[in-house]
């Protein structure tokens, strides 16, 4: 029996090879104790049945950052059949790529754009270290190459020597790189209004056209930098008035404190915008910050948990308002092309309502005004301004369609009762369908 002259790092009596270190490779360690009347296939897994416990996940591509491996005897090799050999080793390549691609998947990195309207800024991009020796495409696609070629062979084949991990210089661009979305949605609003006697409610329904643009910057493995913007439509069938457009530039900064597929991922979100209606007192610009963080509770439930400040500056004086929020978000993965999520949501702040008011609503207003979009003065319809506990529960439900393309449906249910007077209030619900997608 004659061994490759080729040293390993440690290689002591007792046929050991270790600490493994970064970007080591089963494959690459195997052809260093290659041998004449075995395949590189028949070493491979020999090696691995007898170390499984250095291998994350029972994969062979997984192997553990400072494990220390035993090296089989050549007879032990041998009893393992060629075809099986590679068979397993085959399975093992393939089983990895794929939770690869599920990964990414999951990370944004391979999602087509379609994205629940509830969370349209969904993390994605950030590159997670973990504590094994994570081989990368090009070493992963050879070895798979040389394991199919070296299957048929009866005598011992001589391998070329793989190429070793490098990392191409990536190429300049002379502008950011935008990628553009789209959201085309249908909405079902039973109380437009926002009021809270059934003479003063309302429904309508929305044809809601949405253009994003974003682009992005990797700062380094754990943090990236987006930054964008996004057009919208808002066309209501029956109350024209309240037609307009909205308008916004956007910008988020996403970090990780540790590594881990499971480890927690933080938001630093920023938004400015305005928009235009058909009832000039209703037009407005606003201001936005938010902070959220992002973790993988297992491998198909997502949680998103955040804070939100909002003002806005309104034509109308009526219109102006804050208001702080609270939510938590869990997207739940049923299939690969079929996802849940539900939506808590808490807000604090002024809510603006159109009716004929009651005395105790015009004594509970911080302001009021006559709204020209549902009668005015002549109509006795006001709108009116109160600090208001609401909170939002959304149901939802979103299905890949194409690579580039998915369809989203969700229920909203709302409720909102005045700070200073818990008799004044509304309820509303809103079903939204939309087509999403990536041009």
């Amino acid at each position: 029996m004659v061994l490759c002259l080729i040293t390993p790092r440690s290689y002591a009596a007792e046929r050991q090879y270790g600490p493994i270190e970064a970007n080591e490779t089963l494959y690459r360690i195997a052809l260093k104790y290659r041998q004449p009347g075995v395949t590189m296939a028949q070493l491979m897994m020999t090696i691995f049945q007898n170390n499984t416990e250095a291998f994350d996940q029972g994969n062979i591509n997984r192997l553990k950052l400072g494990a220390v491996l035993k090296i089989p005897e050549f007879k032990e090799v041998g009893r393992v059949g060629r075809k099986q050999a590679v068979h397993k080793a085959t399975t093992h390549i393939e089983t990895y790529q794929k939770e690869v691609a599920d990964r990414k998947l999951r990370r944004g990195e391979l999602t087509p754009p379609g994205q629940a309207p509830r969370n349209p800024d969904r993390l994605s991009g950030i590159v997670v270290a973990t504590n094994t020796a994570t081989p990368d495409s090009e070493q992963i696609g050879g070895s798979k190459q040389l394991l199919a070629y070296e299957q048929p062979q009866q005598g011992q084949i001589s391998l070329p020597e793989p190429k070793p991990a490098s990392r191409k210089p990536r190429k300049k661009s002379a502008a950011p790189l935008f990628r553009y979305s789209y959201d085309l949605s249908i909405v079902d609003d039973d109380n437009v209004r926002l009021a809270q006697e059934d003479e003063d409610i309302r429904s309508d329904l929305i044809l809601s056209p949405t253009i994003k643009a974003r682009a992005g910057k990797k700062l380094d493995s754990f943090t990236i930098l987006n930054y964008g913007g996004s057009l919208s439509y808002n066309l209501f069938e029956t109350f024209d008035e309240l037609n307009n457009y909205e308008f916004d530039i956007n910008t988020r900064y996403r970090f990780a404190l540790s590594s881990g597929f499971t480890a927690p991922i933080y938001s630093l979100s920023a938004k400015i915008g305005g928009q235009e209606f058909e009832s000039e007192m209703r037009d407005s610009s606003f201001l936005s910050l938010s902070a959220d963080l992002n973790k993988w509770m297992t491998n198909t439930v997502n949680m998103t948990a955040g804070f939100g400040l909002k003002r806005r500056e309104s034509v109308s004086e009526v219109f102006d308002n804050s208001e702080a929020r609270l939510f938590v978000n869990f997207d739940t993965e049923i299939s690969k092309s079929d996802l849940i999520y539900t939506t808590f949501t808490w807000i604090r702040g002024d809510r603006v309502s159109s009716a004929t008011p009651s005395l105790a609503i015009i004594n509970a207003a911080d302001a009021i005004e006559p709204d020209d979009a549902f009668g005015g003065i002549a109509g006795n319809q006001f709108a009116y301004r109160i600090e208001a506990n609401t909170v939002v529960l959304t149901l939802g439900y979103n299905r890949i369609l194409t690579p580039k393309m998915s369809f989203d449906l969700s229920a909203r249910f709302v409720k909102s009762v005045a700070v200073d007077d818990d008799d004044i209030g509304y309820y509303r619900n809103i079903i939204r369908a939309s087509l999403l997608g990536r041009f």
